[in-house]
């Protein structure tokens, strides 16, 4: 039996939030179906954003609803504020991603505030999680590069965790968000973390976007680095809509393909997640953007099949 990795697949999320075409919310909940079905357990499902910023994530309240229906799985929501809080808890989610980012550029064109500030609303949230019961990860955003700022250095990202840690004992989540980190780069901002801030690898979750084609290169190097919990998209969808240049997430197809492949555990069935990846796709603006389904499914997703020589 080899090791287990966590896959947390966020397709419902982050996968469609970029989307120009609204994707209702029984399509949504038919994906997270056929994710559940393949074996994801752990799915981040919607975000409790304003609608005129993100209105692909405007049925949240109506997503979280559909979610009673599933057990055995865990739900999470990202917020950016405290109204996000509110309407989450409200709704019934109880695992919850805050969002910050390690340049100061991005944390105001993403969140309209300082980074600062940001701070100081997780101090406030993270007194209403301690009281409701709520779990938190803080997601941190252009840890390895900033599209305004360039590349981000591993100590701007060890003061950002340093100061969340202070506020509160949250797994976190580093992110990758315009697809432009090394894996040097992972390698040394992970190493920094466990050794500088004393965290397990158990409190840490990487976030890679697959823009140029180094998502599983820079997911060897998390491994390497002692990190057992990856998110992903299926299909490869994703982006953001306040990041400039950014693809989508690396896929969740791809992800477990190699994990499996390089002897680790995700309990993921892969015909029936390859399933899930080719429904997804209806739902994409862009041609396919992973590598698995045209390398097993010839024709899926409107790719081509491969040719050898």
């Amino acid at each position: 039996m080899g090791e287990k990795v966590k896959v947390v697949d966020v397709t419902a999320r982050d996968g469609l939030q970029n989307e120009p075409k609204p994707v209702s919310t029984r399509d949504k909940l038919a994906l997270i179906e056929k994710l559940i079905q393949a074996g994801i357990s752990d799915i981040q499902a919607t975000s409790f954003v304003h609608p005129k910023w993100v209105p692909q994530m405007a049925d949240a309240e109506e997503v979280a609803a559909g979610l009673g229906k599933f057990t055995g799985v865990t739900f999470s929501a990202l917020v950016p504020n405290l109204k996000g809080y509110d309407r989450a808890l409200a709704s019934g989610i109880r695992h919850m991603e805050f969002v910050i980012a390690a340049s100061e550029t991005f944390n105001r064109k993403n969140l309209n505030r300082s980074m600062a500030e940001s701070l100081q609303l997780l101090q406030q949230a993270t007194r209403l999680a301690e009281r409701d019961g709520v779990v938190f990860r803080v997601g941190f955003s252009t840890c390895f590069h900033c599209p305004f700022e360039g590349r981000i250095s591993s100590q701007a990202v060890l003061n950002a965790v340093r100061a969340a840690r202070e506020i509160g004992p949250w797994r976190i989540a580093v992110c990758d968000t315009d697809g432009m980190a090394f894996p040097d780069q992972v390698e040394e901002t992970i190493g920094r973390l466990q050794r500088e801030l004393g965290m397990n690898p158990e409190d840490l979750v990487l976030h890679f976007h697959d823009t140029y084609g180094r998502g599983l290169a820079n997911t060897l190097a998390g491994l390497e680095a002692g990190v057992r919990e990856f998110d992903s998209s299926t299909a490869g969808l994703g982006g953001c809509p306040y990041c400039p240049g950014a693809s989508g997430n690396l896929a969740t197809e791809d992800l477990v393909d190699f994990l499996e492949g390089t002897g680790y555990e995700t309990g993921i069935n892969l015909e029936k997640l390859l399933d899930a990846a080719e429904y997804a796709c209806r739902f994409s603006s862009r041609p396919y953007q992973g590598h698995l389904l045209r390398a097993r499914r010839a024709g899926a997703c409107g790719v081509a099949p491969t040719v050898s020589a």
